[in-house]
């Protein structure tokens, strides 16, 4: 299954979660949790709302770096890369309502 690398600027502790819009320059996917950094439940969240937008299994969604931090790089493991890169596209235009 190919592997495809997104970059995310995590919102832990967010008052609702969400998953949508770009932060910074590259551009970095916002994903909002509601879970805290402390509960050590905010990485799990993030994977499990890109793997449910993605469509596919939250263990195929793997944070290869920034652990700790807000930016992160995550690796999906995707059935269909054009529909992973079209689905990050509609993502990153998406504005909060």
């Amino acid at each position: 299954m190919p592997e495809f690398t997104i970059t995310v600027r995590a919102n832990p502790g967010a008052s609702r979660a969400r998953i949508g819009g770009t932060h910074g320059d590259p551009p970095e996917l916002i994903v909002a949790v509601r879970e805290t950094e402390k509960s050590g439940r905010a990485n799990a969240a993030i994977e499990a709302a890109v793997a449910q937008e993605f469509e596919i299994p939250p263990s195929m969604v793997d944070v290869k770096s920034g652990q700790a931090g807000r930016k992160k790089v995550l690796s999906l493991f995707v059935p269909d890369k054009a529909k992973a890169e079209a689905t990050l596209q509609r993502l990153l235009a998406a504005q909060d309502d």
